[in-house]
């Protein structure tokens, strides 16, 4: 298993991530996390955060990017980082299908 494996795994796995339905915040924290790096990232959802009906959302993508945080070789592509944020509604649907 490589680290993205383990990191979609990670996700995969985290209940607090794969019970919030995902609007178009999860679009833009990928093409921000891509174009501007996490630090950009991180802030606008800090900024996020303080929206009530976006207050969960943003919770679970700044979890998300910390798990991204743990593997630097992962965290240093962007594109990578951008691939794995936009695939956390798969997994979704895929876990959904499974039970």
């Amino acid at each position: 298993m490589d680290n993205v494996e383990r990191v979609l795994s990670d996700i995969e796995n985290d209940p607090e991530i794969m019970e919030v339905r995902f609007t178009g915040l999860l679009d833009d924290v990928a093409n921000i996390a891509e174009k501007h790096g996490f630090g950009m990232a991180k802030a606008f959802l800090m900024e996020k955060q303080s929206h009530g009906n976006l207050r969960r959302q943003a919770k679970a993508l700044s979890a998300v990017l910390e798990k991204i945080e743990k593997y630097p070789d992962i965290s240093a592509d962007r594109k990578t980082v951008r691939l794995i944020v936009k695939a956390v509604v798969a997994l979704k649907s895929t876990r959904g299908r499974q039970r």
